[in-house]
């Protein structure tokens, strides 16, 4: 028999789009209850960035978030 698959990748076979959580920072998620050693491998999308006004994604190592930039526009 095979291997059951979790839900969340039904969904993404199915078409379904990836909600990422949206912060403005890292106190804002904190706030909400996201900190990186309650969510390790979580990501959160940032839109005011870690210490300036660029937008990023950051990715819980499990003790702090690591901070992802975008480096330019997709064409």
């Amino acid at each position: 028999m095979g291997k059951l698959q979790p839900r969340s990748f039904e969904r993404i076979r199915s078409g379904e789009q990836i909600q990422i959580p949206t912060f403005t920072n890292v106190a804002a998620a904190t706030a909400a209850g996201i900190t990186a050693a309650k969510f390790p491998r979580r990501m959160i999308y940032l839109t005011a960035g870690l210490s300036g006004p660029n937008p990023c994604v950051a990715i819980s190592d499990g003790t702090i978030w690591k901070a992802i930039p975008f480096a330019g526009n997709a064409l």
